[in-house]
């Protein structure tokens, strides 16, 4: 598959026969919301240049799953963990596809996963269904020479077009900016506690009006 087409959905079918089923931890608490980040990966190459011997730049990625987290206003200083997730080899082979380098998905896990009172098997499967879930824009995975220049609402009215059942606050745009040019560098989209699209509870969107999409080589 080539990596300038949609990385999601993927090869999720797989997760069925080998992963279990999840069981979250907190079923008698009140349910939370889970934000799930994508990071555009060609900016994050090129405004964190300690990145740029990662697979998902090496290899020319468009999009890659940061992580999934419980939505909460509050910032933990220190990872629930200090280990990498242990998964099977064919459970490393599917995370490849939306999260390409080992670092990333060790970092995913002890940080955000572990938190979560599921085991790494369950974090993840969790992870590749909620992303499953999400249609991406063509726009944002299209390969190009030159960096590309959108109006936000545009951006945000394609996202809604493939997803129908995504609320207006169910998503937003995060972007840096370096020099003169602010990159769109993240999506974080908001599900329930059962896997559904859902109004983010903390709606934090940084973006100007015009933003700019990296180019994909």
């Amino acid at each position: 598959m080539s990596r300038c087409q949609p990385i999601l959905p993927l090869m999720f079918m797989m997760t069925a026969l080998v992963l279990p089923t999840v069981v979250w931890s907190d079923d008698n608490a009140p349910r939370p919301h889970y934000l799930l980040s994508i990071n555009f990966a060609p900016a994050a190459c090129v405004l964190h240049p300690e990145r740029r011997k990662l697979r998902q730049c090496q290899e020319g990625y468009a999009l890659i799953v940061h992580g999934l987290w419980k939505e909460k206003a509050v910032t933990k200083e220190e990872p629930c963990s200090e280990k990498p997730p242990e998964l099977s080899p064919i459970q490393q082979s599917v995370l490849e596809k939306i999260m390409p380098d080992e670092e990333m998905r060790n970092k995913a896990w002890q940080s955000y996963g572990a938190c979560t009172g599921l085991s790494a098997q369950e974090y993840f499967r969790v992870v590749m269904s909620y992303a499953n879930k999400l249609k991406v824009p063509e726009v944002f995975t299209t390969s190009s020479p030159n960096d590309r220049e959108f109006e936000q609402d545009f951006l945000s009215q394609e996202v809604q077009k493939l997803n129908a059942d995504l609320p207006e606050k169910g998503f937003f745009f995060r972007c840096q900016t370096q020099q003169d040019k602010t990159f769109l560098t993240e999506v974080r989209v908001c599900y329930d506690k059962l896997g559904q699209f859902a109004a983010c509870k903390t709606f934090k969107p940084n973006c100007p009006n015009t933003i700019t999409l990296r180019a994909i080589k």
